[in-house]
């Protein structure tokens, strides 16, 4: 039988028995834990005592050494003085420092006469400068030493062929005049230049300093500090009389403790000293350069630290019965405040579940807690869902603009929302892309006929043919200013380009220019009879004033007017916004239309020419009048011939584009010309072909690969080249049969090739698939 028990009396149960529980386990393993836990902290506790201590007496030790460095390196430039000069600058040096620090005994500089005189000729003697302290009087000292040579066992000695600074081990010193020993350290410097030994600097310091240092070390109670130098001299020690004895005849495992302090930056024991234990920790430290390490020791009774591991056990033993008591106190309260609040959030989730949403009904809980958590997480899914519900709503009116913002990154149902408002989005930005293409594709038809018109009723005078072209251009592409330059071959020998009509602004202007073939940028496009478009106009190149002042636009558009690779001339636009591709290849299609017509233009204008001249001489050739009329027959059934041709050309061209895709590239495989029939079927604009290479994209078998360079060398040597061809664009596959023609120049030399490419892609998608069922 299934018991039925309320929320909070589960609670209760649950949470007071596993307290009760754990409480028992806790302190069970505290017991067994809780004394090496604490030991371990009072033992760390003592470590890092003794290393800040440690710190602060290397501390006040390196300051010494960083005196002595900058007295030494004052006398880096030393061999620019005379001796005379150097002792009396040394001696003023030694005196202002003794003066400023009467904590040090004694400061000192020996400086070796190699180094100083340049007559002396031995190795060894030195002079010995001193500054001291006696009997509270400040007493100067100059010595000569060593000068019938070294001592090779004393100190000096070892420091000058080492070329090291020292720390010296600890020693007894009575000074004249007073009978109390001191002991003292010294600190000492090498001043070395160019690799030779000059000079030894240094400081006796008292050690007495350390002493009261010492005496003040006592984290706990019965604790002392002992203070040992490089060698195992007591330094300190709070039993003054073993200050200065070695540690191994003083300490208890004196012999052991300095046996690992050479090892170790770090040392800890236990020791017995007068029947009573000890736990002991080193720290050693160097001071600055010197390789002498000094040590300091904690020595703390061990009685102490278990007496601190009594204490803290039977508090944590205290706080935990408390804790316990308070515990459940608190829990009885818990357990109320919480299910109070859960009923009501169950009641408003059981709404929700039906589908019922109503703001009006949201959770007003300020516990503070999670329960509160709860509350505003059931208020958050509240206004969610009504925001979106509301937000479907406005979806499904159109209104693809309105606003919704997901809960989260995990917020699947947003996701879903905005993933399908996305979806609308992108189906609308489609249909709006398709409508532009249209209306591009209708103006592009609309303005071919509207110039088919204007060509054909202007055919007599080239300047107001010119002039009716470039200003209803100008005007149609939205430019803001036009030109027209043809070609002038009137004399063979002299060809040169001549502006034929301009307009900017609303206002016809008329200026004469001429320009060779291959000069400026007009030239150079007729020259290479390619397209130059520019964003970046020269400086300078152009002007338009208007009553806002001058202005100089931004782009620049050149096309030739060619036609069978004919040029004609060159349209020059100009513009304050970017041309966009479709209005150039407009621009470049009534280009042709306008080279072909200006190829008829001048044919009637050098016809009209003859005629006129004809007539002149009528008169003087009268006996050839015949001879010339037939000449004008023939010269008329030439015209005719060449409009004729023309037009069948033309509309070969246009049917070929029609019905093929074509593409041109230049003699390495370069693309620079393809049709709007090949950028429709594969989907890509114009800029993303012009410039790629034919390998670019081309699936070959591996005989195509192999032949792949003789292919292209045979094309260029004008052999004329079949093949079937597949290419991937976009993920999908498209399958050509190909033909490639050399086009040649003038000269004969092959200058570019023209692909005419079929699509049978589907067909070959046909044949697959009827051999796959035939196979099955």
């Amino acid at each position: 039988m299934k018991i039925r028990m309320r929320l909070r009396l589960k609670l209760l149960l649950a949470i007071i028995s596993v307290t009760i529980i754990i409480f028992w386990a806790s302190i069970s393993f505290l017991t067994n834990s809780v004394d090496e836990f604490t030991r371990n902290n009072i033992h760390n506790y003592i470590k890092a005592t003794t290393e800040k201590y440690a710190n602060e007496i290397r501390v006040t030790l390196d300051g010494k050494f960083n005196m002595a460095k900058a007295l030494a390196h004052g006398f880096y430039n030393y061999s620019e003085y005379t001796p005379e000069q150097i002792k009396s600058n040394t001696l003023n040096h030694l005196y202002g420092i003794a003066l400023e620090n009467p904590d040090i005994l004694s400061v000192w500089a020996s400086w070796e006469y190699k180094a100083i005189d340049p007559n002396w000729e031995n190795p060894y003697g030195r002079v010995r400068l001193t500054y001291l302290w006696e009997n509270g009087e400040l007493k100067k000292l100059e010595e000569d030493l060593n000068l019938d040579g070294d001592n090779t066992k004393s100190l000096y000695y070892i420091l000058k062929t080492q070329k090291r600074e020292a720390l010296v081990d600890p020693y007894w010193f009575t000074y004249t005049g007073s009978n109390k020993k001191v002991l003292e350290t010294s600190i000492c410097v090498p001043l070395v230049k160019d690799s030779l030994f000059s000079a030894l600097f240094g400081f006796d310091i008292e050690l007495t300093y350390y002493q009261k240092l010492v005496n003040e070390i006592k984290p706990y109670n019965n604790s002392f500090a002992v203070l040992i130098s490089e060698n195992g001299t007591i330094v300190a020690h709070p039993d003054s009389s073993v200050v200065g004895i070695f540690a191994d005849s003083v300490l208890q495992n004196g012999k052991l403790i300095l046996s690992e302090l050479k090892k170790d930056k770090e040392f800890s024991t236990n020791v017995s000293i007068e029947n009573n234990n000890y736990y002991v920790s080193f720290s050693s430290f160097k001071i600055s350069n010197a390789p002498e390490k000094w040590h300091l020791g904690i020595y703390v009774p061990e009685d102490v630290i278990e007496g601190q591991i009594v204490y803290l056990t039977r508090i944590s033993r205290m706080v935990m019965l408390l804790g316990l008591l308070i515990l459940a106190l608190i829990i009885w309260f818990i357990a109320f405040s919480i299910t109070r609040p859960l009923v009501k959030a169950t009641n408003v989730l059981s709404d929700l579940s039906l589908g019922k949403i109503d703001p009006t009904k949201k959770l007003s809980i300020n516990s503070g807690d999670e329960i509160e958590d709860i509350g505003n997480s059931i208020n958050i899914l509240i206004d969610s869902l009504d925001k979106t519900a509301h937000f479907a709503k406005e979806i499904g009116k159109g209104n693809l603009n309105a606003s919704y913002q997901k809960l989260s990154d995990n917020d699947v149902l947003g996701e879903a929302l905005l993933e399908m408002r996305k979806s609308l989005e992108h189906a609308k930005k489609i249909d709006e892309e398709r409508k532009l293409e249209e209306n591009k594709n209708r103006w592009f038809n609309e303005g071919v006929a509207k110039f088919a018109e204007i060509l054909r009723r202007n055919s007599d005078n080239l300047a107001d043919f010119s002039y009716d072209i470039i200003y209803n251009l100008t005007k149609y592409v939205d430019a803001t200013i036009g030109a027209i330059f043809l070609i002038n071959d009137d004399d063979p020998q002299d060809k040169f380009i001549e502006l034929m009509a301009t307009y900017a602004y609303e206002r016809r202007k008329y200026e004469e220019k001429k320009i060779n073939i291959g000069e400026g940028l007009v030239g150079r496009c007729v020259q290479e009879a390619e397209t130059i478009y520019m964003t970046e106009v020269p400086k300078g190149y152009f002007k338009i004033a208007s009553g806002l002042g001058e202005q100089e636009p931004s782009t620049l558009l050149l096309v030739p007017m060619k036609v069978n690779d004919v040029v004609f001339g060159v349209i020059e636009m100009a513009s304050f916004e970017p041309i966009e591709d479709y209005k150039i290849n407009f621009i470049t299609k009534i280009g042709e239309n306008i080279a072909a017509t200006i190829s008829s233009v001048k044919i009637n204008i050098k016809t009209a020419k003859l005629l006129e001249e004809s007539k002149l001489k009528s008169e003087e050739l009268a006996a050839q009048e015949e001879e010339m009329r037939q000449n004008m027959e023939e010269l008329q059934a030439t015209q005719e011939e060449s409009a004729r041709k023309s037009a069948e050309m033309q509309s070969l061209i246009n049917a070929l584009h029609s019905s093929s895709y074509v593409i041109e590239y230049d003699i390495n495989g370069n693309v620079i010309n393809v049709n709007e029939a090949y950028l429709a079927l594969t989907g890509q604009n114009e800029k993303d072909i012009i410039g790629t290479h034919h390998a670019d994209n081309l699936q070959m078998t591996e005989e195509q690969k192999s032949n792949y360079q003789r292919f292209w060398q045979d094309l260029r040597n004008g052999i004329i080249k079949k093949e079937t061809s597949k290419v991937s664009i976009g993920g999908t596959t498209f399958t050509f049969i190909e033909t490639y023609s050399p086009i040649y120049d003038e000269n004969r030399k092959v200058i570019k090739i023209l692909k005419i490419a079929h699509n049978i892609t589907d067909f070959i998608n046909e044949e697959n698939d009827k051999r796959k069922k035939k196979g099955k």
